[in-house]
């Protein structure tokens, strides 16, 4: 029994013992190789670096599923992002080396489980990794708990259990108020964005406590600008925030005049300026009844969506596209208020399925928690009302009717605009074939400098660079190569990636290579359409110089607002 006893009190030789834990991440060799290759911005070569690594044991399992989460994720693979942060969470004992890689990929696989509406287990994660990091006494350990804890609120809000969330964003305040700061200053901008996220879901859900986190930002962002190596670019956000959130706050408390002046604070600031600034002020000027400056605003929404890589989910039309069509209706923009609201129908139906499976995903939090004594007892109250639900079903199936005859006319009037605009794209192109063929006739007589000179290429100009390099892609066809790019002309004219890059940037008006390359591949792809009927989505993907389907759909979808399938589909 004795013997018994110090084995059990010790543990066992696998449990992770909280003394050898370090003060700081350990980075060894492989994890430098690693990082170097994923803040190159290539994703795939960052998740085939982390492969090799691994492979030649170079990387701990923890830390090579830790990074190929990460880079899963960028790509934009959820499904194999959350797979391999869930095999590091797997592991019951982490070594004490890798133990703070093992708690920041729980705290990634928390925040992407949040965004993916599956609340329960991203719940009980936080829940576990909480419980690990109190055992725990390190100065790590404050900044992933503030991180968890506001993710633990989020979760609680979404569920509508408001008490349990204000108690775990008190939580994840003290925390913020316990994470020692660096000469970078990271950690204290790190944790004003954990206070800004607070506040936002309260002024969201019109809480009285909103006033207090935006005062509670201001305090940390005083703090921040004082510091030597505080960027003054985000002190400048930092500020406009805390201006349009003390607008939201006047005016949900109804003090018109002082959100007024905070507002005008905000909008005369660079990121009141930029297109993510105006789309986030729209929910102020909407409640201010500012109409016209919001449908102003929203006029950039589809591009704030498309860059920031969103999706339009139920979530999305309501706080975004739903407001937008308030804003130009009364704003008096009739036009611009029906684009909208065919815009809703045409996103809806993928948003439902999205919010079905959020849906789901509660319920199952739901059952989970309350037990199997709340179930029965629903159970025998919904036999007590069995009348009540019989007149109910009657009553949706009348909806159901009305509906149906609601989504035949929208579906005649989305078949309608699918015939102008597929009718606009094609005449677009052809447009844009002439512009080409009036530019090409001048650009001979002025006898460009050749792409097989690069003495010649050196000495132009940038606008003349540019022609040069314009005629040498289009006239090779060079764009339809997949894995064209910036170093495919390094190589074919001897000319410096700074020197390709000023020539596109100054010499057309500010256009990037990628994308100039994205519109000449969508171009010849709308060209093929139109030329063979019979040819498929994915052939014409392979032909244009698109990796994959998926990403010659999402391009065509982001610039005409359709996807390949309905435009083949509309023209034929």
């Amino acid at each position: 029994m004795v013997v018994l006893s110090v084995f059990t009190g010790c543990g066992g030789k696998d449990r992770t013992n909280s003394d050898d834990i370090p003060e700081a991440m350990i980075r060894t060799h492989g994890d430098s190789l690693a990082l170097d290759a994923r803040f190159t911005g290539d994703f795939k070569h960052f998740l085939s670096v982390t492969d090799s690594l691994a492979a030649a044991g170079e990387l701990s399992m923890i830390r090579a599923e830790g990074y190929r989460g990460v880079a899963f994720f960028q790509l934009g693979d959820i499904e194999n992002s959350v797979a391999c942060l869930r095999r590091v969470l797997a592991i019951e004992n982490p070594p004490a080396r890798d133990f703070w890689e093992y708690i920041h990929a729980g705290t990634n696989l928390v925040i992407i489980l949040n965004s993916q509406r599956n609340y329960d287990t991203a719940m009980r994660t936080a829940l576990r990794l909480i419980d690990m990091l109190k055992q725990v006494d390190n100065p790590l350990r404050a900044r992933e708990m503030q991180t968890l804890y506001l993710c633990l609120g989020d979760t609680q809000m979404m569920l509508e259990r408001h008490a349990d969330a204000v108690k775990s964003y008190n939580e994840a305040y003290q925390w913020v108020l316990n994470t020692p700061n660096d000469p970078t200053s990271r950690p204290l901008a790190a944790s004003f964005e954990t206070l800004e996220n607070i506040a936002v879901t309260h002024l969201n859900h019109q809480m009285d406590g909103a006033g207090v986190w935006v005062d509670r930002m201001d305090s940390l962002r005083a703090v921040y600008e004082k510091q030597p190596k505080a960027d003054p670019k985000e002190v400048k956000i930092f500020r406009a925030l805390v201006a349009l959130h003390r607008s939201q706050v006047c005016q949900m408390r109804g003090q018109t005049a002082d959100a007024a002046r905070y507002y005008a604070h905000f909008a005369a600031s660079d990121y009141g300026k930029s297109i993510e600034g105006r789309i986030n002020g729209c929910e102020y000027l909407v409640a201010a009844h500012r109409y016209a400056e919001a449908a102003d605003n929203y006029t950039e929404l589809d591009r704030f969506i498309s860059e920031w890589g969103y999706d339009y989910d139920l979530e999305t039309i309501g706080n975004n596209l739903l407001p937008k069509l308030r804003s130009n209706f009364y704003a008096g923009r009739k036009d611009s208020a029906l684009q909208v609201a065919l815009q809703i129908a045409e996103v809806y139906d993928t948003a439902l399925v999205r919010q079905k499976r959020s849906e789901s995903a509660q319920l199952a939090a739901i059952y989970d928690t309350q037990g199997k004594e709340r179930q029965i007892a629903e159970q025998r109250a919904q036999n007590r009302f069995v009348s009540a639900v019989s007149i109910a079903i009657s009553f949706m199936a009348l909806l159901a009717l009305v509906f149906a005859f609601y989504v035949y006319r929208q579906w005649r009037i989305t078949q309608h605009r699918n015939r102008i605009l597929a009718r606009q794209i094609t005449e677009a192109v052809g447009y844009k074939d002439q512009i080409r063929e009036l530019k090409a006739a001048p650009a001979k007589e002025e006898s460009l400098p050749s792409a097989g000179n690069p003495h010649l290429l050196s000495e132009a100009g940038e606008v003349e660079l540019f022609n040069s390099l314009r005629d040498l892609i289009e006239n090779e066809q060079l764009f339809l190569q997949a894995d064209f790019g910036r170093q495919t002309l390094i190589d074919r004219t001897g000319l410096s990636k700074e020197r390709i890059g000023a020539a596109f940037s100054q010499g057309s008006d500010s256009l990037s290579l990628p994308a100039y390359i994205r519109e000449l591949r969508l171009d010849y792809a709308v060209r093929m359409m139109n030329s063979q009927p019979d040819i498929t989505v994915e052939q014409v993907s392979q032909a244009s110089g698109f990796t994959s389907a998926d990403t010659f759909t999402r391009n065509f979808r982001a610039k005409y607002g359709m996807t390949p399938t309905t435009y083949k589909q509309t023209i034929g």
